[in-house]
């Protein structure tokens, strides 16, 4: 880990000010680049992103809050629990939180309603302060966003889905949100450490689950989804999800540290242990499925494209014992990483088969790779990833928990 989590006065750690005054430049940037004069987003993950402001878990779906950010000046935000103390604490907000307007999920039924018309008249009045009342508004992150497009042109302003402008702003990290993210990267290693040393028979998945959970809030996660956690004959086929099943001499374990929040910005991290000692068939199971992961990896290098990894991985889904990818489209995959746990870009089977956009890899990048190895039929399945930072001399990866050779517990 690059730097500790503590602010100090002998080192220049998370510099907090650089990093809110970056990603607003880099979302300022997209939104001029893209045509448009300013974006209203109800997306917690972008409001974080323009605004620091941590929009909780039970707030999200009601769509309480929301920032307005215009192409140049200062973004506003509306909702919070005490505006005034709200301005206090954050102070970079030049006093632009304002107040709650509503909740239009939960009141709206068309363009006319109520709360959408108070929210797009007050969105309107900051629109002429920045001076960008004529031009295009991208609407992100409503379930209502066509009745915002409607709304704002029946009073003659043009609105656009801008959920594509903020995922392009947000896929290249500054410095401080790499620094950021390899905190989150070690955070994982924190949880995986005392699930190794619990995995014996008798332990269910739910309290592997727990004990993982444990370690990441003594590290100061801010949030996290439950672990994955799939063993013996729920690992094949893949699936993703925990249950109260007991864990058995023989069986092979894989757990995913996926969602940690720390700071806002997520892990996702597999790894594969066995209860006891591994089969020889175990072994070599662990052994396919690591050869696909750093294959995957060696693809994540400037200049190639998502694309790219995807044509690392095996290209025949018989290699999987199936038929055709209908079953089988996450075996293989990748994804960005930062604010949301599926950042962009995005890599999977049929995602290149749709034609799905091919983004150039860059510099600042960071993806979670994962792949898959079991063939249809068999008791046993692997599954690995890692975090992986993309720079200019290649891929970096910044998971460290051992991933070499498949962990023998309980021995």
């Amino acid at each position: 880990m690059a730097f500790g989590k503590f602010a100090v006065d002998y080192e220049e750690r998370i510099n907090f000010d650089r990093m809110r005054k970056e990603k607003l430049a880099r979302a300022q940037k997209q939104i001029t680049e893209d045509g448009l004069g300013s974006v209203l987003t109800f997306n917690a993950d972008n409001v974080r992103y323009l605004t620091s402001f941590y929009i909780t878990t039970p707030n999200r779906a009601g769509e309480y809050m929301f920032c307005f950010c215009p192409k140049k000046g200062d973004p506003t935000m509306h909702g919070a629990a005490t505006i005034d103390e709200t301005n206090r604490r954050m102070p970079w907000m030049n006093g632009r939180v304002r107040p709650n307007l509503g909740s239009a999920p939960s009141a709206a039924n068309s363009c006319d309603s109520p709360t959408i018309v108070r929210q797009v008249e007050t969105v309107i009045e900051l629109m002429e302060e920045a001076g960008v009342r004529d031009e295009p508004i991208g609407i992100d992150g409503s379930v209502l966003s066509a009745y915002y497009v409607e709304a704002f042109a029946k009073r003659g302003i043009k609105a656009v889905l801008a959920k594509s402008t903020m995922d392009k702003a947000r896929m290249i990290k500054t410095i401080d949100e790499i620094a950021i993210m390899r905190i989150v990267a070690s955070n994982t290693e924190f949880a995986f450490a005392p699930i190794v040393d619990a995995i014996r028979p008798g332990i269910r998945e739910c309290d592997l689950v727990g004990i993982g959970l444990k370690a990441l809030y003594e590290q100061g996660v801010d949030h996290t989804e439950d672990l994955v956690c799939m063993s013996g004959y729920n690992t094949n086929p893949y699936g993703w999800s925990f249950t109260d099943r007991p864990i058995r001499p023989g069986d092979l374990i894989y757990i995913d540290v996926d969602g940690a929040s720390y700071l806002g910005y997520k892990s996702c991290v597999y790894r594969t242990f066995s209860c006891g000692k591994a089969t020889d068939k175990q072994k070599s199971t662990y052994e396919q499925a690591l050869k696909y992961l750093y294959d995957g990896i060696a693809a994540c290098k400037p200049g190639n494209s998502n694309y790219d990894i995807q044509r690392a991985f095996p290209q025949d889904s018989k290699t999987w014992g199936y038929d055709d990818w209908s079953n089988i489209d996450p075996y293989c995959l990748a994804h960005g990483l930062g604010l949301s746990l599926h950042d962009r870009p995005f890599v999977a089977h049929t995602y290149m088969e749709n034609k799905g956009p091919e983004v150039e890899l860059q510099p600042g990048m960071i993806l979670a790779v994962e792949t898959f190895a079991g063939m249809k039929g068999d008791r046993d399945g692997v599954r690995l990833e890692e975090m992986v930072l993309i720079t200019e001399k290649g891929p970096e990866v910044i998971s460290k928990f051992p991933i070499d050779t498949l962990r023998e517990c309980w021995v």
